[in-house]
């Protein structure tokens, strides 16, 4: 019949779905931050809860090859795959499953993930290794998906998927996102593999630690244009409440034995009192620290040092530039006088590693003075860390719109090479060649990091051997990237 799936249509037995993230290239670079899959660890639980047995692959911990993933296969018989990747993972995503086609020919593929959801006809169009597309929040659609599977039906009537029919893909009206986030099961932590990883789970934090991933709220009500969060949550932001957090985190000490955690919240603070709420959870956990990201327009003195008092060791600002127009242009809502402010207050509370995230080229009229300003303001405040990435115009984000009118991106550009670090870009600003970008992150990122006074004082902090190990791994492969350009 015309409009239904072409592919696809096998029967899900019960406890046949297996959830893969694939490979990334820098997976072993110390220099970046390495964390668990907590996507796959929501959806294998929310499957769970809908009568299906779930397993999951983590090939950023454990080496890919086909051979393993075969053995996977034979052991497991699952009847769905489902993959979860990023624009420079998508591609890898797409080999495996064309693997488990090899090997299994009437298992259904689904690919889910930021790029799918910024890009869902184009990608089942690019790739026909994937059966079936989940856009957005996946938890729900999945677990119906599977299900309508199971049950011998195409599941084509369901919302927020798109998938393969005689007359090309179709891509189905939205699924609302969860308005109740506590109505979903905790993440399944008990198929993450808590082995040793490489380089930290939040720069200065050692994998050594046994570090824990922690949501309490999802998206950001904040459009910044390079960002590409807005593709699976829009503009939105829904909170937990602290009681299900305090019951999460107990479980995390126990079951997990964590005992760092990593507030994974776009912006931890953007309810001040809640945020409060929970230091006073978090201090009570038996957890030794914890870190989050935020937004310097969100933090104030006492918050901080109640922050500091509830075990915080570090606080990470997304500023991107240091000029106010460029923080217009992008829509960041903040301004340069907040970040002074926030970055003094955090080192007067005593929170210990306080990050500047920013980004060369955050918008394609970018100037040299406004570079200036940027560089002025990272090497005048105390920072313990800065992130100097080159801009990457991700799929789903008003900044790819405007630098593809501008005909600012190469044609062909692989997804692989959509990177923040590691490769050359493929694109160029108005003003700066990819060259010349590469130039400016280099030289921003050696006149903060190679200063004697910083070595110094970073050598003097250490405290434990766990600690050092980390530092000197972090400093070859820095000099590592700095002489080469490579992870």
């Amino acid at each position: 019949m015309s409009g239904a799936p072409t592919r696809g249509a096998a029967q899900v037995e019960p406890g046949s779905v297996l959830l893969v993230r694939p490979p990334d290239p820098f997976q072993g670079a110390a220099l970046l931050s390495h964390t668990r899959p907590m996507n796959l660890a929501y959806l294998a639980s929310s499957l769970r809860l809908a009568g299906l047995q779930v397993d999951i692959a983590d090939y950023e911990a454990t080496p890919y090859s086909e051979e393993h993933l075969g053995a996977l296969l034979q052991r497991l018989s699952p009847a769905v795959v489902g993959f979860s990747a990023t624009t420079p993972t998508i591609e890898s995503a797409a080999e495996l499953a064309r693997a488990v086609k090899r090997r299994r020919g009437d298992t259904v593929t689904v690919i889910g993930g930021s790029h799918a959801s910024a890009l869902p006809k184009e990608t089942l169009e690019e790739f026909p290794s994937f059966d079936y597309l989940v856009r957005g929040e996946g938890e729900l659609t999945l677990a119906e998906l599977c299900l309508r599977l199971r049950e011998g039906g195409a599941g084509q009537d369901i919302r927020g998927i798109a998938y393969r029919s005689e007359d090309g893909v179709r891509v189905n009206s939205s699924r609302e996102l969860v308005s109740d986030l506590d109505s979903l099961p905790f993440p399944a932590r008990d198929l993450l593999d808590y082995s040793l990883r490489a380089g930290h789970s939040s720069r200065g934090f050692s994998n050594a630690l046994r570090s824990g991933e922690l949501f309490t709220s999802r998206g950001c009500p904040v459009a910044c244009s390079f960002c590409a969060i807005q593709a699976t949550f829009g503009r939105s932001v829904r909170f937990r409440d602290p009681l299900f957090i305090a019951d999460e985190l107990d479980r995390m000490v126990r079951e997990q034995k964590v005992n760092h955690v990593v507030i994974a919240d776009d912006t931890f603070t953007l309810n001040p009192e809640r945020a409060a709420v929970i230091c006073e959870i978090l201090t009570r956990s038996g957890i030794r620290s914890w870190n989050c990201d935020t937004r310097v327009n969100t933090v104030t003195p006492e918050l901080l040092r109640l922050m500091r008092r509830c075990g915080c060791e570090k606080v990470a600002f997304g500023v991107e530039s240091g000029s106010p127009r460029l923080l217009e242009l992008m829509g960041k809502g903040i301004t340069v006088g907040q970040v002074e402010n926030a970055v003094r207050w955090a080192r007067e509370a005593g929170i210990r590693h306080v990050e500047g995230n920013f980004i060369i080229g955050c918008d394609p009229s970018e100037t040299r003075e406004d570079l200036e300003q940027t560089r002025r303001l990272i090497r005048g405040l105390p920072w313990s860390f800065v992130s100097v990435s080159v801009v990457v115009p991700y799929p789903g984000t008003p900044l790819r719109e405007k630098m593809l009118a501008a005909g600012l991106i190469e044609p062909g550009v692989p997804w692989e090479d959509y990177v923040i670090f590691g490769k050359k870009p493929r694109w160029r600003t108005t003003n700066f060649s990819a060259e010349e970008l590469l130039e400016c992150q280099r030289s921003f990122t050696r006149s903060f990091y190679l200063r004697p006074r910083y070595v110094l004082e970073q050598l003097a902090a250490i405290r434990s051997r766990e600690e050092l190990g980390y530092w000197t791994r972090a400093g070859l492969s820095y000099l590592k990237w700095y002489a080469t350009g490579k992870m």
